[in-house]
């Protein structure tokens, strides 16, 4: 499976194929819009849309992660009120764990975006048309 980062950088390599951006010979209507502003275009994609995106993946993130963890730790608890020779061993805490460690890794709900909004425009983008 691919990683955030790789999702993250085909997407933004679409990107700039969908907007044409290394094609100086097309100056006419929304090209020359595009390349008279080529550098702020670049840049927002490169840096810009991508601080936006992590800054919300990231509070969502947290918020993920405290909640597993909460998960992981109430089940925990209870089968230990339950004198459980082997709390850990409980199906339902494995799995609370799990949840938890998937959490803790970033388990991809940033990457899922990146590969629907390029599925998206690959779907409807053809060789400079849509």
């Amino acid at each position: 499976m691919p990683s955030v980062q790789q999702q993250r950088d085909k997407l933004i390599t679409l990107l700039k194929q969908l907007f044409q951006l290394d094609q100086p010979d097309l100056d006419f209507g929304f090209y020359k819009i595009m390349h008279a502003k080529s550098e702020q275009v670049q840049r927002f994609l490169e840096n810009d849309l991508l601080d936006i995106i992590k800054k919300e993946f990231s509070e969502l993130g947290d918020d993920r992660v405290a909640e597993a963890k909460a998960k992981y730790e109430a089940e925990l608890q209870k089968a230990i009120e339950y004198e459980s020779p082997n709390p850990e061993d409980i199906p339902a805490v494995k799995e609370a764990k799990a949840e938890y460690e998937n959490a803790k890794q970033g388990g991809s709900p940033e990457g899922d975006v990146y590969d629907h909004l390029w599925r998206f425009f690959e779907r409807y983008y053809d060789n400079g048309d849509f």
